[in-house]
C-alpha cells in the first residue's frame, strides 16, 4: 500500500511516501519534500495549494493519507493556517484521508520500532510517523 503521512507546519505541509506494510516498507525518496501555502487570505493561492497537493497525490499513487492531528487548544494548538491546509486535505476524495492522534502513532512506533530511512531529512520526521501509523 502507497500511503502518504503529512505534517502541518506553520504555513507548509510536509509530505512522506512510504509503499508496503509496517514489517517490510520502503520510503519512496520523492519531490517536492513541503508543500507551502504562500497566501492563505488570497483565493488564487489557496486553489494552487489544492491543485499540487493533489497532484502530488496523483502522480505518486497515494492510496492513503494519513495526517498528524493537532491540538484546536492549548499549548501545542495549530494555527489557523494548518487548520486550513488540513480541511483541504481531507476534501481529497481518490483516497482515505485519515487525521491520527499523538498517542496513536506514538504507540505504532513503539510497538513495531521501524528503522527510520536514511533518505529521510530531520523535518520529515512527524510526517514519516504518521505515513507509518498508516501502513498495514
Amino acid at each position: 500500500m502507497i500511503v502518504c503521512g503529512l505534517e502541518m507546519a506553520a504555513s507548509e505541509v510536509r509530505l512522506v511516501v512510504l509503499n508496503g506494510t509496517k514489517t517490510d516498507f520502503l520510503h519512496v525518496n520523492i519531490e517536492p519534500r513541503k508543500l507551502p501555502l504562500a497566501d492563505d487570505e488570497n483565493a488564487n493561492e489557496i486553489r494552487a495549494f489544492r491543485d499540487s497537493l493533489y497532484a502530488f497525490f496523483r502522480e505518486n499513487r497515494v492510496e492513503r493519507v494519513s495526517i498528524k492531528k493537532r491540538s484546536k487548544k492549548g499549548d501545542y494548538a495549530g494555527g489557523p493556517v494548518g487548520f486550513k491546509m488540513e480541511a483541504i486535505t481531507q476534501l481529497y476524495t481518490d483516497s482515505e484521508v485519515d487525521l491520527v492522534n499523538p498517542q496513536a502513532i506514538a504507540s505504532a512506533i513503539k510497538r513495531n520500532e521501524p528503522e527510520v530511512p536514511t533518505t529521510l531529512r530531520g523535518y520529515q520526521k512527524t510526517a514519516f510517523e504518521a505515513a507509518f501509523c498508516a501502513l498495514p
